[in-house]
């Protein structure tokens, strides 16, 4: 399923609505953006493998998924580009600790590049119209973000990955 904007923004109201308090809101905030993109993003790759024998894997296609971590510390901002500066800090610093998730049967290892993610104060006056602006800025960034051709297996075939797109 490719990653919308209203989508992550549904994530992140469900976790941030049950919060009590600015710092769980805060963490709600964060593990609504991870755990939508573990739910929903997909990482494309181009598969060429061959058997001892020669013969070509019939897989072609691979499609990963990401396995997130990390979390959000309380930025102590005051005003709301402190804050959206304080998100995209953390979500460029946490980048380095997301790993792709391979379908069963893959074993490769390529590193996860992800470009640094500038979010922006959207002039929205709503919740709603402002996550949204957020969460596209986020998944924008998340989409131009490549990952280096792996060499690896598939069973018991050997071969190359080479990124094609996120979705």
């Amino acid at each position: 399923m490719a990653m919308t904007a209203s989508g992550m923004v549904n994530q992140i109201i469900s976790e941030i609505d049950q919060c009590n308090d600015p710092v769980q809101a805060n963490n709600g905030l964060y593990k609504g953006i991870c755990d939508y993109v573990e739910a929903n993003a997909e990482v494309h790759y181009a598969w060429a493998g061959v058997n001892p024998s020669g013969s070509p894997d019939p897989v072609v296609d691979i499609k990963a998924t990401f396995k997130t971590s990390g979390s959000l510390s309380p930025s102590g901002a005051t005003d709301c580009p402190s804050a959206l500066a304080a998100l995209s800090a953390t979500l460029n610093a946490n980048a380095s600790l997301w790993t792709v998730v391979w379908p069963a049967g893959f074993a490769l290892s390529p590193a996860f590049d992800m470009p640094a993610i500038n979010i922006t104060a959207s002039g929205a006056t709503d919740r709603q119209s402002a996550l949204e602006h957020i969460c596209q800025e986020i998944i924008d960034g998340i989409k131009v973000a490549a990952t280096p051709s792996a060499a690896g297996t598939h069973a018991a075939y050997t071969g190359t990955a080479t990124f094609t797109n996120i979705l």
